[in-house]
């Protein structure tokens, strides 16, 4: 690229940034970090970019070391340079090699070095003090990338043919499990189930809830039938119900029942949680591939980031157990899903898509594909619920005429 085409990237950045600055909007910001990167591509060279790209396992790695290490718990408290012998002594591990893990952090701006073999935090090194970052840390890297790496072959012996039984999977090509469902093998492994509960709490944390920007009150709230007695929002698949805990917090005088549903393992880790007892949520088991569903007549079925881990025949599946418990007119479905856009999906998007091809032969749908999803299982949409930024949308649903 020529120093004109730099320039003028560089012009946009400067613009787009002002325009953040001014409107503080996640639009904006999103816009402003994209032609930042964009710049940031221009100015390398396609060899580099490739060769960067190819390593960049060895950062992840390196952050899961340091996790080992208790690196980023010592640096979080620190109020200044802390000595690489500190950090060393805490597990305790060798200097040189700590020494080695904490340069490729430096250098992607992970951990901060303000003079040799001193270092001090930053806003990434003390995130990664929070269990919901952890978790997605560890998670992505004990469970997933072996199955990324795996996927190239298994899309090889597979002719290519796009993944959709969640059966036959590169997880369970690169496990050997067999025609075991991935989520099955989740909770056969209590510690790997844990990880990914995190990161399922991480994947969704510093995001806007959607009560904060979907309009609650008049969509589902503002409706003569609701009485103390009627399931309000009933949150299927809810992992430990930090949705239902936020819907709480943000309406805590709506009247009605808040109801978590998922597998039983996933209720007796959570059943009885206190932050659940405050938020008053009652648990329900229920497995959505093998029961009608149990709640009967609730305003609002929820599912966050449930539909993505399924092809269209095991969606299928979901919503025909659903659909005798809805009552017409009145019951609602709410998935907070990505509605990806027809061209330039952004990043994060993408590379979901990626991690549930593999998991699960899942997929991450347009707005068309919903459409089509919808009205093969008897079900409309009311509206499709676009907020800024790449954040999840939301897929207003209910019972077809």
């Amino acid at each position: 690229m020529d120093i004109q085409q730099i320039e003028a990237l560089l012009k946009h950045t400067q613009d787009s940034f002002d325009i953040y600055k001014a409107t503080g909007t996640e639009t904006s910001r999103a816009h402003a970090q994209e032609q930042a990167l964009q710049l940031a591509r221009s100015l390398e060279r396609p060899r580099d970019a490739i060769l960067k790209l190819a390593y960049s396992p060895a950062i992840v790695m390196a952050v899961k070391v340091a996790l080992d290490m208790k690196v980023f718990p010592i640096l979080a408290e620190a109020s200044s340079p802390v000595p690489l012998a500190k950090l060393a002594a805490a597990k305790p591990a060798d200097p040189i090699l700590v020494e080695r893990i904490l340069r490729v952090l430096v250098a992607n701006s992970i951990v901060a070095e303000p003079a040799p073999c001193e270092y001090l935090p930053t806003a990434l090194s003390k995130e990664l003090t929070q269990r919901p970052s952890i978790g997605v840390l560890e998670s992505l890297f004990c469970e997933f990338l072996p199955s990324f790496q795996k996927t190239p072959e298994f899309l090889e012996a597979t002719n290519y043919r796009n993944p959709d039984d969640p059966l036959v999977a590169p997880l369970q090509y690169t496990h050997e499990l067999g025609k075991k469902n991935g989520f099955t093998w989740l909770c056969e492994n209590p510690l790997a189930l844990s990880r990914f509960n995190s990161f399922m709490e991480g994947q969704r944390a510093d995001r806007l809830h959607w009560g904060d920007w979907f309009p609650v009150d008049e969509q589902i709230l503002d409706h003569p039938e609701i009485t103390s007695e009627t399931p309000l929002l009933v949150d299927i698949g809810a992992g430990r119900g930090h949705d239902l805990i936020g819907f709480r917090q943000r309406f805590p005088d709506a009247t009605g029942k808040l109801i978590l549903e998922d597998l039983s393992t996933v209720i007796d880790e959570v059943k009885g949680a206190q932050d659940l007892a405050a938020a008053k949520v009652d648990t329900q088991v229920f497995d959505f591939f093998n029961e009608v569903q149990p709640v009967q007549g609730a305003r609002a079925y929820y599912f966050k980031n449930v539909m993505h881990d399924w092809s269209d025949e095991k969606a299928a599946i979901i919503f025909n157990n659903l659909k005798p418990a809805m009552k017409r007119g009145f019951s609602k479905i709410i998935m907070e899903e990505y509605i990806l856009p027809d061209q330039n999906a952004s990043s994060l998007p993408c590379t979901t898509d990626m991690a549930v091809m593999i998991f699960c032969s899942g997929l991450e749908r347009t707005r068309q594909r919903w459409d089509n999803l919808l009205k093969a299982n008897g079900l409309r949409a009311l509206k499709y619920w676009v907020r800024e930024g790449e954040g999840l949308g939301i897929i207003e649903a209910e019972l077809a005429e």
